[in-house]
């Protein structure tokens, strides 16, 4: 692998209703930063909080020319607000962090190296906790697993936000839904390379999850989200359309059996009157499908050729020009 040459370091965090979580947080990464002796910034992006945060985050702004505050029109979501902050990241590595302080800052300078080494992606491999069952252990290493299988993605572990990219990677990386959770599988098929780093999920020190539990349909929805995305995005007619001529031929088949029963059995029509009438509508679906088809193919190439692509409204960007320009 050919190395990456890198003379700054962008780190990302995500913010909602994290007032006694930050101040510590950013003490653990501005010592940690110091010693890799790098230049860097800090970028929060605050998710609308309805607590102390972005007060906070502005007086670190104020005392620090290192740190980016953006400050969210109404609240997006962590995925929105992450790819907010990505989107004005210039480091040469770009790092992704959550903003409750489970992530350990100590592991920054690994992700640094694992990109220096060559590296396109770094992400973070969650060990497994000593205080999860042996239950939740499996479960876990089967949803990887499954994960893994079904977008392609030779990852272990797809959950965590820590994540270190190669700018060139951010400036390409279209987020929404939870999909900054499975970035490695979004971007996998583009042949890039990705390393794993393991690391230990500390506890919260303050506060509770802003972002809940109840993610699982959302999960699954996302998981057929992303296998969309890494095959028929910029074909989304092939996959359309194979759906509407397979049902074509089926709905032509059925009609054919309801022309051989009245005409060669000579079976009265009556009796096939269901499978004439599910066959037909099943040609006038698969008919709309594949006009949908032909829809999604021009939505696709619309957004792909179109720079307007915005999710979101910034309510205000706080930043020293003279560093960040």
């Amino acid at each position: 692998m050919k190395p990456h040459r890198i003379e700054k370091v962008s780190i990302v965090i995500p913010v909602y209703n994290e007032e006694g979580n930050i101040p510590n947080l950013y003490k653990e990464l501005v010592d940690v930063l110091y010693t890799t002796k790098k230049e860097y910034e800090v970028i929060y992006v605050d998710d609308c909080s309805n607590d102390a945060s972005l007060e906070i985050l502005e007086s670190l702004f104020a005392n620090d020319i290192r740190v980016q505050v953006i400050s969210l029109l109404g609240n997006q979501g962590q995925t929105i607000a992450l790819s907010a902050g990505l989107k004005h990241a210039v480091g040469d590595v770009v790092i992704a962090m959550d903003g409750d302080g489970q992530h350990d800052p100590k592991y920054i300078p690994e992700f640094i190296k694992a990109i220096e080494e060559g590296n396109d992606l770094a992400s973070s491999w969650k060990e497994e906790d000593q205080r999860d069952s042996n239950f939740l252990a499996l479960l876990s290493r089967i949803f990887h697993k499954l994960v893994s299988s079904f977008t392609g993605a030779k990852m272990k572990y797809f959950g965590s936000t820590m994540k270190a990219y190669r700018r060139e990677l951010v400036r390409n990386l279209d987020l929404s839904g939870d999909l900054h959770r499975f970035a490695g599988a979004l971007v996998y098929y583009k042949g890039i390379r990705i390393k794993e780093i393991p690391i230990r999920i500390r506890k919260r020190l303050k506060g509770e999850s802003a972002y809940g539990f109840g993610k699982i349909f959302r999960v699954a929805l996302d998981l057929l989200l992303i296998k969309f995305l890494t095959k028929y995005a910029k074909a989304p007619f092939r996959l359309f359309g194979t759906i509407s001529f397979l049902g074509i031929i089926v709905g032509l088949f059925g009609i054919g059996l309801v022309t051989y029963y009245k005409y060669v059995l000579g079976l009265p029509s009556q009796q096939n009157t269901g499978l004439l009438i599910v066959s037909a509508i099943g040609i006038i679906v698969s008919v709309q499908l594949l006009v949908f088809g032909f829809l999604a193919e021009l939505i696709s190439r619309i957004y792909h050729t179109s720079d307007q692509k915005g999710l979101y409204a910034v309510r205000t960007h706080l930043r020293h020009q003279d560093i960040c320009e």
